[in-house]
């Protein structure tokens, strides 16, 4: 799944109002989520709320399995002190990388030093989609767009979500190709096919297709928000998020 790519995610573990968990993106901190708290406090008082604060900016370079490491126990502890589940939102992963970065960036990105470096797990350039599937250590046995002998239990993971709720726009002035965050993706031309023209959506690789064609899946293409105010827009958080929080 092209978590890199998926800047606003909610997923909905359960019904009723249940405990909220922010997780930041690349560069940023957990203060990123102080706007989405105040609004859900205002619509729904005395949610609980956490926002992991596990690293630092610099931190958000380590290697992504590195971070899933660390980030694991936190989870793991809030859907225990709350069993009726929880909500997940995760904004970003990739806020301060250029737009549009030098074609031979790859050379570096797709190499075991650059495997790495967190932008380089979810690297994914359909000009060099061989090298992609060999070096990817992150993305690409997630997608299985490489041989993975967890793909079974990837799937059967993501399968557990009750609603995975997917945000993005045209405007939004980091993301490439902005409908990657609603698992679209370039061509070989560079053309941006939708997500239900990608190989995994059609093999259902990693359960993407059965999210979708149960009703579990939801997508919102919102214009005029640049990458940043996605998590500072009254009405995206309004009507894109407290709606799902129930």
């Amino acid at each position: 799944m092209e978590g890199q790519l998926i800047f606003l995610f909610l997923l909905n573990v359960c019904t009723g109002y249940k405990a909220v968990v922010f997780i930041h993106g690349f560069n940023g901190d957990s203060k990123d989520g102080n706007f989405i708290n105040d609004t859900i406090q205002k619509m729904h008082p005395n949610t609980p709320y956490y926002s992991l604060c596990v690293f630092t900016k610099t931190d958000t370079f380590k290697p992504l399995w590195r971070e899933v490491e660390i980030i694991k126990p936190h989870l793991v502890q809030y859907m225990k002190a709350h069993p009726q589940g929880i909500h997940l939102i995760c904004y970003s992963q990739g806020k301060d990388v250029p737009q549009r970065l030098t074609r031979n960036i790859y050379r570096f990105f797709y190499s075991k030093i650059g495997q790495w470096i967190s932008i380089g797990n979810y690297w994914k350039d359909p000009h060099h989609l061989t090298l992609y599937g060999e070096y990817s250590n992150y993305l690409a046995p997630l997608n299985n767009d490489s041989a993975s002998p967890n793909i079974a239990e990837y799937k059967r993971n993501f399968l557990r979500l009750k609603k995975l709720v997917l945000i993005g726009g045209p405007d939004d002035d980091v993301i490439s190709p902005w409908k990657s965050s609603l698992f679209g993706f370039y061509d070989k031309n560079e053309n941006v096919q939708e997500m239900v023209n990608q190989r995994y959506y059609v093999e259902d690789s990693f359960g993407l297709r059965t999210l979708n064609e149960g009703k579990r899946l939801h997508t919102y293409s919102i214009p005029n928000i640049s990458h940043r105010q996605w998590v500072r827009n009254l009405d995206v958080i309004k009507h894109s998020i407290i709606k799902w929080l129930t």
